[in-house]
């Protein structure tokens, strides 16, 4: 079994699945490199440091991405 403290197993669809592995075999990374390297990257790209981030709560997305 894997280290929980330095390890989490997360799920995603199918769909994003294959298109993860065609990312990971162009850059020749492995899954958990991949993941690491595009959250490092929005990680920096964004103001995650501070503390003021709060949850929005279920349906916030909406509210926030309305159409016009």
């Amino acid at each position: 079994m894997a280290d929980t403290t330095k390890f989490k197993s997360v799920g995603i669809d199918i769909d994003s699945y294959k298109k993860l592995m065609k990312i990971c075999e162009h850059q020749r990374r492995n899954v958990r490199q991949q993941l690491g390297l595009m959250i490092d990257l929005e990680y920096q790209k964004e103001d995650y440091k501070k503390d003021n981030v709060t949850s929005l709560g279920l349906g916030a997305i909406n509210s926030l991405h309305t159409r016009d």
